[in-house]
């Protein structure tokens, strides 16, 4: 064995026990005595993977790949980069050749079903899944890919014998666990599938697949949060444009059903009040209930440990503007009582409240720059409303009435980029 072939030797397994920087160090000091090898570019594209650096570790494998071409594994390893990156269809285009080249091997087959699943095409992640399970009819990851396919084509009792097949096979995959708490939820079984989201844990605490199933399935305790979630599943497994189209079009059909029943007579219109009332409530609680959530998993044994620190920021925030809006309320109906207006309070109040959404989504620590669109739209909106806020409390109502009109429409504008875009 080589110099080199010793150090890369040393390299793979330090990757292999989780000593990641060693192990980068190494593969550095090989690619600079030899910049042709392409198995430390390889090895240095798992280890930023490691890290979570995808962008990296996609150019240390196109590198690889530009010395050594023919290598499957090399084509599996940057479609599983472009898949961790949202690139979709460059992830596929790369599997195809990693699979012409090596046809054998079931986690080619394995990862293209968990690429289909994301893409919301059911049935060919399925057959994606079955093929790899003819090769190796023990693979994980096409186990799992299954399970979740037949769960989303409503194939309930196959999707089950398939989730109990995995976990005959390793009882102790961290991965297997996840999915069929994943799946459990899906189904409405939140304490069923609490359980198997702390068994990932336990297994692998830092598995943040399993950590954030476990927030849902805690948060799913409130009942208007299981609606909600049991929405978003439903929604989501209509396609991909389904996320933007159903909400349009439930709007669309409020506003229709609200205009018509105004024109007719009193039962109609005490109707379209009902379903104006029914959306309003809805939309409400669907922009309150996650930071709300949050909060209430503070106080819970396992939730507190769920949640990240800006989860926890957001929840606090949330509560901080709720609790400011409540406060305004009272003190413009305690003024009222004594002769003075309380519209200003009132308007306040609204405007406080609605201060709670942005930042209960928000990103925390801010940044000046790398922001995507929305968290600059949600900084833009706080310091409106801060602004707005003021002017409320210290100047007369008739002379900022344009500045908040201008609020409430950059405020509705947010509520549907925040339904529309992604975070």
């Amino acid at each position: 064995m080589s110099d080199l072939d010793a150090v890369l030797h040393k390299a793979h397994w330090l990757l292999q026990h989780k000593k990641i920087s060693e192990a980068e160090n190494q593969l550095i000091e090989v690619i600079r005595r030899d910049p042709q090898n392409a198995q430390a570019f390889c090895l240095l594209a798992r280890c930023k993977y490691e890290q979570r650096k995808f962008k990296e570790g996609i150019d240390a494998i196109e590198t690889a790949i530009a010395l050594a071409a023919d290598v499957d594994y090399y084509h599996y390893l940057l479609s599983f980069g472009y898949y961790q990156a949202g690139r979709h269809q460059e992830a596929i285009e790369r599997l195809n050749t990693a699979i012409r080249l090596n046809p054998y091997a079931a986690d080619y087959f394995g990862l293209l079903s968990l690429i289909l699943l994301e893409e919301k095409d059911f049935k060919k992640a399925l057959s994606a899944a079955n093929e790899g399970l003819a090769i190796d009819g023990e693979n994980i990851t096409c186990l799992n890919a299954r399970s979740t396919a037949q769960n989303k084509l409503q194939q309930t009792d196959d999707a089950m014998e398939t989730m109990r097949n995995a976990l005959d096979k390793d009882p102790e995959n961290d991965f297997t666990h996840a999915t069929i708490g994943w799946n459990l939820l899906e189904k409405g079984k939140n304490k069923e599938a609490a359980l198997h989201f702390k068994e990932a844990l336990r297994i692998n605490p830092e598995l943040e697949g399993a950590r954030t199933g476990l927030k849902e399935a805690l948060k799913s305790r409130i009942p208007p949060y299981k609606w909600l979630l049991q929405y978003s599943f439903w929604i989501n497994n209509k396609g991909k444009n389904a996320r933007w189209i159903i909400p349009i079009g439930i709007y669309i059909a409020v506003r229709v059903i609200f205009s018509a029943s105004g024109n007719e007579e009193q039962g109609a219109g005490m109707f379209g009040m009902v379903v104006l009332g029914a959306y309003l409530l809805f939309a409400t609680t669907s922009w309150i209930i996650n930071p709300l959530a949050n909060f209430f998993l503070l106080f819970n044994r396992d939730g507190k440990y769920a949640l990240t620190a800006n989860e926890k920021l957001n929840s606090i925030l949330f509560v901080v503007a709720f609790g400011c809006a409540i406060l305004l309320a009272l003190t413009g109906w305690i003024l009222s009582y004594r002769g003075v207006p309380p519209e200003s309070w009132l308007a306040a109040a609204l405007v406080a409240f609605s201060l709670g959404l942005p930042l209960g989504h928000m990103s925390f620590p801010l940044r000046l720059s790398q922001n995507h669109k929305l968290q600059w739209y949600a900084i833009g909106l706080v310091v409106f409303g801060c602004i707005s806020l003021a002017l409320l409390l210290f100047a007369p109502l008739d002379l900022i009435y344009g500045a908040l009109i201008a609020y409430g429409i950059a405020f509705v504008l947010y509520t549907w980029l925040s339904a529309l875009l992604p975070r």
